[in-house]
C-alpha cells in the first residue's frame, strides 16, 4: 500500500506538477494522466497567494474526479465557501467577514474566477464535498490538528467519510464561539491559547496575533514559548511565561498534517505527527509529500519536495 500524502499547495501549479512527476503522475499533452504506484491525499489549502489558482483546483480535482486522489478541506477552501455564506445568527454578514485582510488574503482566487462565474460556483460547490479528514486506520490525515474531541462535535455535520452534509456545516461552524465553531477552527486552523497580559506578536503579514497556534503533537512543553508553532526568528517575541493547561501530546498512527508554514528543508520531527507544509507561497518555499509505505513511525527518506521555481511562476 502507498499513499502519497501532499501538503499545502496555495496555487503554485507549476511545483505541483513538477511534484506530482516526481511521484509518477504525468499528464500527457492529449490530456490522459500516468499514473503512479498508490494513490494521493491533498491536504488542502490549494487556493489563495500564489499565480495559478485555477490550475491547480482543476489539477487536484480531475485527479480526484480519477479515483487517484482524496482532497481534505483546509481553512482556505472553508473559508471560500464562507466568503458567501451567510452567517445564522448575523444575517446580512457572512461566516468569511469581507474585512481588508481578509479580502486581500482571498483577492486571487477571486481574480482568478473574474470572468468565470459558472466556474466559480462549481468550484464551491466541489470545495463543499472535501472531507475534513482521512483516515484508514493505517494513516490518518487532517489539515491542522488530529482531535477527537472537535471530531466527534462535528460528526452529526458530517457524512460517513467525514464531508460536509450540506451547507448547514458551513453555516453552523460559522456561529462564532459555538461547540461546532470550535471544533472546526481546531481541525482546520488548530489549538489555540491566548497570550497573557495583552501581549501580542505579528505575523508574516504584520497582522497582530494575541493568540498562539499550540503545538499539539509534541510532549512535555510547559511554556507559551516553548509550545508556540512559530518560526524560530519570532519565537523570542513569544513570553516565556508557563502554559495554562498541559500541552497535548499525539499518540496515534502516523499522521499527517499542513497548515502551519514551516521552513527549511523537510524534516520528521515526530516519529507518529508529520507536517507537509513547508511554505511554498513563501519565495524560498517547498512543496512537500510523503510516501507512506504502511509503516508505523516516519521515515526521513520518505519525503519528497520541489523547490519553489520563482521564474516559472512569474
Amino acid at each position: 500500500m502507498l499513499i502519497n500524502f501532499i501538503g499545502d499547495i496555495h496555487g503554485h501549479a507549476n511545483e505541483l506538477k513538477t511534484l506530482l512527476a516526481k511521484l509518477g503522475y504525468r499528464k500527457s499533452p492529449r490530456g490522459g494522466w500516468s499514473f503512479g504506484e498508490g494513490t494521493i491525499v491533498f491536504l488542502g489549502d490549494l487556493i489563495d497567494r500564489g499565480p495559478h489558482q485555477k490550475q491547480t483546483v482543476d489539477i487536484v480535482r480531475e485527479l480526484c474526479e480519477l479515483g487517484q486522489a482524496t482532497c481534505l478541506s483546509g481553512n482556505h477552501e472553508f473559508n471560500a465557501v464562507g466568503f458567501v455564506t451567510e452567517r445564522t445568527d448575523e444575517p446580512g454578514k457572512y461566516v468569511r467577514s469581507h474585512t481588508d485582510n481578509h479580502i486581500r488574503q482571498h483577492q486571487a482566487f477571486l481574480d482568478a474566477f473574474a470572468n468565470d462565474a459558472h466556474g466559480y460556483r462549481e468550484t464551491l460547490a466541489w470545495f463543499q464535498t472535501l472531507p475534513i479528514w482521512f483516515d484508514n486506520s493505517e494513516a490518518r490525515a487532517v489539515h491542522a490538528c488530529w482531535n477527537a474531541v472537535a471530531q466527534n462535535d462535528l460528526a452529526s455535520l458530517l457524512n460517513d467519510d467525514h464531508s460536509p452534509r450540506s451547507r448547514t456545516f458551513y453555516e453552523q461552524t460559522g456561529i462564532y464561539g459555538s461547540r461546532a465553531w470550535e471544533a472546526r477552527e481546531t481541525l482546520l486552523n488548530g489549538l489555540e491559547v491566548k497570550l497573557p497580559n495583552d501581549v501580542f506578536f505579528r505575523d508574516y503579514y504584520g497582522v497582530k496575533r494575541y493568540r498562539i497556534r499550540l503545538n499539539w503533537w509534541q510532549s512535555q512543553q510547559t511554556t507559551f514559548r516553548e509550545a508556540a508553532v512559530i518560526d524560530d526568528s519570532q519565537r523570542t517575541t513569544i513570553p516565556e511565561l508557563p502554559l495554562p493547561r498541559k500541552s497535548p501530546a499525539y499518540d496515534g498512527p502516523l499522521c499527517f498534517f499542513g497548515h502551519y508554514w514551516m521552513r527549511g528543508t523537510p524534516q520528521i520531527n515526530h516519529p507518529q505527527a508529520v507536517c507537509l507544509d513547508y511554505s511554498i507561497a513563501l519565495h524560498d518555499g517547498i512543496l512537500c509529500a510523503y510516501q507512506f509505505r504502511g509503516e508505523t513511525k516516519a521515515h526521513q527518506d520518505h519525503l519528497v519536495w520541489v523547490k519553489k521555481s520563482v521564474t516559472a511562476n512569474k
